[in-house]
């Protein structure tokens, strides 16, 4: 089942922006729930185990790679989610989740690519179908950013986000 996120670096990361995010995404990592009804919840009585970016191992938070995956040894992988520090190791800037439980952490972590390293992205997670407009396959992971993180965003934020990726592409 198709599902992806598409994200739009706006330049090259300086080394302090990067370290940010990779340990934002880490303090995202650490407190992940056990289960998400996230991506529509398709997967909300799968385990949440995150995994290196071939579905094994440990995932990577360092200064200069965010990289994980889904747990393949229950199939909960898909495709890997990664980002550099220099941009020159995102090869395609797109994450096919399939729904799978780690894709909380991969609409987080581009929660925290756009504040912190000025990312855009858009999602399948967005539907705009002859006027209706919704967002609520995000919104869980919406909501886990804003409670880790503490921020206060909303949906409308997200729409904004989604509006900046097109206009960057």
């Amino acid at each position: 089942m198709g599902y992806t996120h598409y994200w739009t670096p706006k330049a090259e990361n300086t080394k302090k922006e990067f370290k940010e995010f990779s340990e934002a995404c880490k303090k995202l990592h650490d407190n992940l729930p056990e289960t998400t009804d996230t991506a529509g919840g398709y997967s909300k009585a799968d385990p949440l185990e995150i995994r290196g970016g071939i579905g094994e191992g440990e995932p990577a938070f360092t200064a200069d790679v965010v990289w994980f995956n889904g747990n393949a040894e229950r199939d909960l992988d898909h495709e890997t989610f990664g980002i550099s520090r220099t941009n020159t190791d995102n090869l395609w800037n797109f994450c096919k989740t399939a729904r799978k439980p780690y894709d909380l952490l991969v609409v987080a972590c581009l929660l925290a690519a756009v504040d912190i390293l000025d990312y855009s992205f858009s999602s399948d997670g967005f539907t705009d179908y002859k006027g209706v407009k919704s967002a609520d396959d995000l919104m869980p992971a919406l909501k886990f950013y804003n409670e880790v993180m503490g921020t206060n965003y909303t949906e409308d934020h997200l729409w904004a986000i989604r509006a900046e990726h097109h206009k960057r592409r």
